[in-house]
C-alpha cells in the first residue's frame, strides 16, 4: 500500500448532514467492484432527503441504533449486528434518534461513493471559508453537479421525525 493510500484511510472526512466517514476499503484497490466506508452519524442527527442511487449500498451496524426508512415504507431500526440492503434507485434514508453515535459499515458497489464523500468533503471545507449569499448558490449549483456525477438523485423530501 502506498503512503498516500494509507494517509487517505486515516483521514476523517465530514459530510453535509453533520456525519463523518472514513474509507476503509476505496474503489481504487478493487478496480472499483466495490467500496468499504466506515461511517459515524452523531446522535439526533435529523433524517437527510430520500436519495436513490446506481450503485447497491449495504449499511452494516456495528454499534449504536440507526432508524432507516426506504420511500413510501414504514421506518424501522437497526442494531448492532444488524444490516439492511439498498439495491440501486430504491430511495431511501437514515437517521440516529438516540443519544449515542452510531457506526456503520457502508459496502458500495459499484464504488464511487469513497470519491463523491471525497469530493464533497473539500466543497464543505471551502464553503467553510466563505460566508457571502452568492457563494452558498455557488456551492449548492456544485454539490448538486457532484450529486449527478455520482449518480445520486434527491427524490423526496426528509422524513418526519
Amino acid at each position: 500500500m502506498t503512503d498516500s493510500k494509507s494517509q487517505t484511510r486515516k483521514l476523517w472526512l465530514n459530510t453535509l448532514m453533520g456525519s463523518r466517514i472514513r474509507i476503509s476499503t476505496p474503489g481504487s484497490e478493487t478496480d472499483n467492484r466495490f467500496t468499504v466506508i466506515e461511517y459515524v452519524e452523531p446522535g439526533h442527527s435529523p433524517p437527510p432527503i430520500f436519495t436513490r442511487h446506481e450503485f447497491v449500498e449495504v449499511f452494516c451496524v456495528i454499534d449504536g441504533t440507526l432508524t432507516f426508512q426506504f420511500q413510501d415504507a414504514t421506518r424501522f431500526t437497526l442494531s448492532a449486528g444488524e444490516s439492511v440492503t439498498c439495491p440501486s434507485f430504491k430511495p431511501h434514508s437514515f437517521w440516529n434518534e438516540t443519544d449515542t453515535p452510531v457506526t456503520a459499515l457502508l459496502i458500495c458497489t459499484p464504488a464511487g461513493l469513497d470519491q463523491f464523500f471525497v469530493e464533497s468533503d473539500e466543497l464543505l471545507k471551502n464553503k467553510s471559508k466563505d460566508t457571502d449569499t452568492a457563494s452558498e448558490a455557488s456551492y449548492q449549483s456544485a454539490m448538486k453537479a457532484l450529486r449527478d456525477k455520482y449518480g445520486l438523485e434527491h427524490v423526496g423530501t426528509a422524513p418526519e421525525q
